[in-house]
């Protein structure tokens, strides 16, 4: 506080030298140059660094001093009018000018304060955000249980600090694994709140479990009592028979499961069985598919992420982005695998950012 003072007062100083200086020049040159141009200074630096009374205050010293300077040099004017007209116009220049010019710095002040209210609010909302986005890494790298002659390879990123897509598998009570990839529509931190929502409706409906597609009409009936209107989630929902390698599996608005087969080396886009997204319509229906995972099979979940990537042309990736990344991935190791699907989707995105939460969940059963 005690520097503060002291340098107010030595602005204070300034102003004051400046002031005198002026008035100096006034009383030098007389009425040969306007003298308007001299106390114009120190009038602006005081409303600059002083603030609008001290600089209302020093236009009026102007003021005073160039009276002052007149009856010093002696200049007489014909008419007491004339006298005040110039007085005036000199009143008017000092205190416009300390007016502007204090106005002008008390805006800079506020649109500083602002930019350092908004970047703290900023601050505030990116660690939230980032806080949110750790939580739900945290919830999903515990998602995937072992499963003996099964392996798992998965991927996830968020287009932004945190994302709605999400990934989980659970044992049933009679001894299949539930499987879910779902995406909640929107970005961050509004659609990580309802992926959370999804994730523990779906781990308390797996307590009890009846087909997929009567999974997906449950789930779907609770989240249309909680979701606002206009926010939905798809979801892919697959039952495995770890022993037989059978599947069941509904999709509620999702992209369709693919299997990359061992054997033929075929890639399989099962059919597009189940019903509409989760939320909007709560009396929905969804059908259940069947298929079989033989050993050495890859099962492959995604979210739309993946298909609908695009490059710089607006080009999507689509099902024939991901049939071509997938090509030959039943030779290779699983994690070999999602790598090279990972490059073909970089590839083609050629540095484009994400516009979507992006998730690929990758199963394969062991060989013979």
């Amino acid at each position: 506080m005690a520097q503060g003072l002291v340098n107010r007062l030595a602005r204070y100083a300034i102003v004051t030298l400046l002031l005198a200086f002026a008035f100096a020049l006034d009383v030098r040159t007389g009425n040969e140059v306007s003298s308007s141009l001299f106390y114009v200074v120190p009038v602006a630096v005081a409303a600059w660094f002083l603030g609008r009374t001290p600089g209302l205050a020093f236009a009026g010293v102007s003021v005073l001093s160039w009276l002052t300077a007149q009856s010093l040099v002696g200049v007489g004017f014909s008419q007491p009018i004339i006298l005040y007209w110039n007085l005036t116009a000199e009143a008017a220049v000092y205190f416009v000018t300390a007016l502007v010019v204090a106005r002008v710095d008390a805006d800079r002040k506020m649109e500083r304060r602002l930019n350092a209210e908004l970047a703290a609010s900023r601050e505030v909302l990116d660690r939230e955000a980032r806080a949110v986005g750790r939580l739900q890494r945290d919830l999903l790298s515990g998602a995937l249980p072992d499963l003996p002659k099964y392996e798992w390879e998965s991927y996830y990123a968020t287009s932004t600090r945190a994302g709605g897509d999400y990934y989980d598998a659970v044992f049933l009570p009679d001894g299949r694994i539930a499987i879910i990839v779902a995406d909640a529509t929107g970005h961050g931190t509004p659609a990580a709140v309802l992926m959370a929502t999804g994730r523990a409706l779906f781990r308390a409906e797996m307590e009890s479990p009846a087909a997929p597609g009567d999974e997906l009409a449950r789930l779907n009936r609770r989240l249309a009592q909680l979701l606002p209107v206009g926010w939905f989630l798809t979801a892919c929902v697959v039952f495995l028979d770890p022993v037989s390698g059978e599947i069941e599996y509904s999709l509620a608005g999702h992209d369709p499961p693919v299997i990359v087969r061992s054997g033929s080396r075929s890639i399989d886009f099962l059919t597009g069985v189940g019903g509409p997204p989760l939320g909007p319509f709560p009396d929905s229906r969804f059908a259940t598919g069947h298929e079989r995972l033989e050993p050495g099979d890859t099962l492959v979940l995604y979210t739309d992420g993946v298909t609908e990537t695009m490059n710089a042309d607006r080009v999507l990736f689509g099902t024939d982005g991901l049939r071509n990344g997938l090509a030959g991935a039943g030779e290779i190791s699983l994690a070999h695998a999602k790598t090279a699907l990972l490059q073909a989707l970089d590839l083609h995105a050629s540095g484009t950012p994400l516009a979507d939460d992006t998730t690929v969940l990758l199963l394969r059963r062991e060989k013979v």
